[in-house]
């Protein structure tokens, strides 16, 4: 578990495809996660967490019902 965020997930390490380098990276055990750049070289790199479909989003609240209509203020009389 993530000690900053609170995120499941660990550390994994990934060899690049094209240098063939080890690196680590953070991935989500859950959450979708990006794709990460390999330290030495910069390619992207694509493992199973970047893979996943992003979450559904929160449904939506209910909309507030509207507000009822403020009172009309009277006009002073004309003097």
């Amino acid at each position: 578990m993530s000690i900053e965020g609170g995120i499941k997930g660990d550390q994994k390490k990934i060899t690049c495809p094209k240098c063939g380098k080890v690196f680590t990276a953070w991935r989500p055990d859950t959450a979708p996660g990006a794709k990460v750049k390999c330290y030495f070289c910069k390619t992207e790199v694509e493992d199973d967490a970047s893979r996943r479909p992003p979450a559904a989003p929160p449904a939506a609240a209910p909309a507030a019902a509207p507000a009822p209509p403020a009172p009309a203020a009277s006009e002073p009389p004309a003097s």
